[in-house]
């Protein structure tokens, strides 16, 4: 009677252990992970101000630690940015840009004697539009307000400029060695693409590729304040107005394409004439391929409020 009992229990028991296990595997076959919250695009707009700073035939990228302080100039612009995916943004931008170098920035008994010899200058104000893809590094989050404190990215695009090189006349009053009468400086308008210079006739408006990185912190929930530097490539090696050392070049032109006998520098003001006959004869440092300037900006970003999603009213 007793074995009887005990295998009636050992069948119930493992009866019950096998229907539950059939369940636990139904659950489990039934069972579905927690659906994520999904990325909710939204846009962004900022505004900012930084420098700007030239590499070209003027001021080549080896002589940056000699003048590049020198040549920095200022850019200002505004952003227009859109979020559409958690890692991937694109960003639309208008930036105005001042590039400037001048030969006489260079000691003129330093290693660059014959670019401080050659005696060139120039400026030009660009307007830049660009669209450029971004790649958020660490992503966004799917809501606007549970954004990260800190987003590095980085990016890369196309840009469409317009330049427009000028220079400083020969400054006024250059008549004798003995004057002690200071220099006149002239204004920044000579159109120097309209001189042909090099006897080329290039367009004023160009391309770019820019390039660079940047981050933003979050101050409250609708407003950032981030670091951008971007570097571009431009398409034009004529920003400056320079593309060889001026040895070949229009007798018409000479005014503004020699100047190594001013006695003055038209930029600066600063006095040559106990350099005039102390050149190496060397040719002046050009520097190969398109010109180059990188900028750098601090922005205030505000980010526009997503749409709230309302579920539709019962009819």
């Amino acid at each position: 009677m007793f074995r009887l009992f005990s295998l009636c229990i050992l069948i119930v028991f493992f009866a019950s252990a096998s229907t539950q296990a059939q369940f636990w595997f139904l659950g489990q076959n039934d069972k579905k992970a927690a659906p994520k919250n999904p990325f909710k695009a939204h846009s962004s707009f900022s505004f900012g101000a930084g420098s700007s700073t030239y590499l070209g035939d003027i001021a080549p990228a080896m002589t940056l630690m000699d003048v590049g302080g020198k040549t920095l100039r200022w850019n200002a612009g505004v952003q227009y940015t859109r979020h559409f995916k958690k890692h991937l943004s694109i960003q639309g931008s208008f930036t105005y840009i001042r590039l400037a170098a001048d030969d006489n920035y260079f000691d003129p008994a330093g290693r660059f004697e014959p670019s401080y010899t050659r005696n060139l200058h120039f400026r030009t104000d660009m307007q830049e539009l660009s669209l450029i893809g971004i790649y958020e590094i660490l992503g966004n989050e799917e809501n606007l307000p549970k954004r990260r404190t800190l987003s590095p990215y980085v990016y890369l695009g196309l840009s469409g400029v317009y330049f427009n090189p000028t220079t400083r006349r020969p400054a006024l009053h250059e008549t004798d060695f003995s004057t002690t009468v200071p220099p006149v400086q002239q204004d920044w308008n000579t159109d120097l693409q309209s001189l042909q210079t090099e006897g080329v006739d290039y367009s004023k408006i160009t391309g770019a590729v820019p390039f660079g990185f940047g981050i933003r912190y979050k101050l409250n929930q609708s407003f950032d304040i981030g670091f951008d530097f971007g570097y571009r490539i431009a398409f034009s090696d004529y920003l400056d107005d320079v593309s060889d050392n001026r040895v070949n070049v229009p007798a018409v032109t000479s005014l503004i394409t020699d100047r190594s006998t001013e006695w003055f520098a038209a930029n600066t003001l600063a006095d040559r004439r106990p350099n005039l006959l102390t050149g190496s004869g060397n040719p002046p440092l050009i520097a190969k391929g398109s010109d180059q300037y990188f900028t750098t900006q601090i922005r205030l970003i505000y980010h526009l409020k997503n749409k709230i999603d309302c579920p539709p009213l019962p009819r």
